[in-house]
């Protein structure tokens, strides 16, 4: 669990120093090219919205692209009327200014989800989240669950921050400053190292590093600063709409086994009612289940939604 704790910091650094390797010019083309996006008033994120039928809404994660859904919505398109979420200062969206965080990224985006369920006028729509997208989600179902009509998230922990204080308590007291003697620097931060981290696919490790690029260093860092804050366990068990947590056993590889891996998963999201949240693991994926284990994934999905069909009145 000790390398596991460096590698968390490690992660937070590394995303606070991706904003120094990218050009202003080149960050103004790529937001340029987001032509067929709502783009909200708000400015907290960008939307595509594709086929018909009841709403599912789909949030990526931290420095993540609203194409890392993409067949997810080639599955679900011709059933579904999906709205595909890019947020604010990742991979090529503008980031929201600093006075705009209010209380903070994520209390602003939950609002701003809610406040776009509205005035969309979508009915109780399904929320679908990857790592940070999965802690909105799951926030979304303990907050306010007669907005939504369920969850599905995806390798995202209500609790982050606990399991960093885990893996200190249980390996050394001197990890933290060990992993400050090893931060990446300007000079020697490998994106690839950590993409490859985070998938087995070589394609989708240089789609994870393109966005990486894209995305704002300074958003990225704050970002990942209030998920090791946050914690959601004590309100999980407000949860009264139906939530699949979906778990990638290789996430911590080759730090954590898949044992203990789905062991932090089950003790982070232990308040959840029995009754409304059950759980589904992929044992051979990293990180990314979309990329590590596409056909498990929208299987998965595709049977939760079969068996929880549209809540709306």
């Amino acid at each position: 669990m000790k390398t596991l704790n460096t590698a968390i910091n490690t992660l937070v650094l590394s995303l606070a120093l991706t904003g120094s390797l990218i050009s202003p010019g080149a960050a103004a083309a790529q937001a340029k090219t987001a032509v067929a996006a709502q783009q909200q008033a708000c400015a907290c994120f960008e939307v595509k919205v594709t086929g018909q039928g009841p709403a599912i809404i789909l949030i990526p994660g931290v420095a993540s692209s609203g194409e890392v859904w993409q067949s997810t919505v080639d599955a679900l398109q011709g059933n579904y009327q999906l709205h595909v979420f890019t947020l604010a200062g990742f991979a090529g969206v503008a980031p929201l200014p600093m006075p705009s965080w209010g209380e903070g990224y994520l209390a602003t985006q939950q609002q701003a989800i809610l406040r776009y369920i509205d005035e969309q006028k979508l009915d109780k729509p399904v929320v679908i989240g990857h790592s940070l997208g999965g802690y909105l989600a799951l926030a979304l179902a303990a907050n306010a669950p007669e907005q939504i009509g369920a969850v599905i998230n995806v390798d995202g922990l209500p609790a982050l921050g606990a399991l960093f204080a885990q893996s200190n308590t249980q390996g050394s007291t001197a990890t933290t400053a060990g992993a400050a003697d090893n931060k990446p620097q300007r000079g020697n931060f490998d994106p690839m190292a950590m993409a490859k981290g985070m998938t087995n696919d070589a394609s989708w490790q240089q789609r994870i590093v393109a966005d990486m690029y894209r995305s704002d260093g300074m958003t990225s860092g704050r970002v990942m600063g209030e998920l090791m804050q946050a914690d959601l366990r004590p309100q999980l068990n407000n949860i009264r709409v139906p939530v699949l947590t979906l778990g990638a056993l290789q996430h911590g590889a080759p730090y954590s086994t898949p044992e203990q891996v789905q062991a932090n998963y089950e003790q982070q999201l232990a308040n959840a009612p029995t009754q409304y949240h059950s759980f589904a693991f992929a044992r051979d994926s990293k990180h990314f289940i979309m990329a590590d284990a596409p056909q498990w994934l929208n299987q998965q999905i595709q049977q939760f939604l079969q068996q929880h069909p549209h809540r709306g009145q």
